[in-house]
């Protein structure tokens, strides 16, 4: 079995990426988080976690981060290729890695599906600023 690794690439961490996926309107309520999904275009499923500091303190904060993080990792291969998956916490208690993973697994895939198959909802756009003349 190969390695499950959580590089760069499989980060959102553009702005315009995050713009992309609160345009796209594609949401499900995790009770702790709000997870937002659009497609990205690219053969692989990306996270991105926007965390503020009503969650609570930096140790807290990233504690929460680091265990979504691990969740995304240990399931990326049940999330949808093509999807970028972006998680907004809310202010909670930290939960065990088998909440986060559990919650990710039961609520991820059937919204990257969704995302997926919405027409132009949060679809990439060209990176180099470039889009199509409307033929008219």
């Amino acid at each position: 079995m190969a390695a499950l690794r959580f590089p760069a690439r499989m980060r959102v961490r553009l702005d315009r990426d995050f713009r992309r996926a609160y345009a796209a309107r594609l949401r499900r309520d995790l009770g702790f988080a709000q997870l937002l999904a659009a497609a990205n275009g690219l053969p692989h499923p990306r996270l991105g976690i926007s965390i503020g500091r009503r969650v609570g303190t930096a140790v807290r904060r990233n504690r929460i981060k680091r265990l979504l993080r691990e969740a995304f990792r240990l399931e990326q291969r049940s999330m949808p290729a093509g999807v970028d998956l972006i998680v907004q916490v809310r202010p909670h208690e930290p939960r065990t890695l088998e909440d986060y993973r559990e919650a990710m697994l039961r609520h991820a895939p059937p919204l990257g599906e969704l995302a997926l198959r919405a027409p132009d909802r949060g679809r990439s756009r060209p990176m180099d600023g470039t889009e199509a003349a409307d033929a008219g």
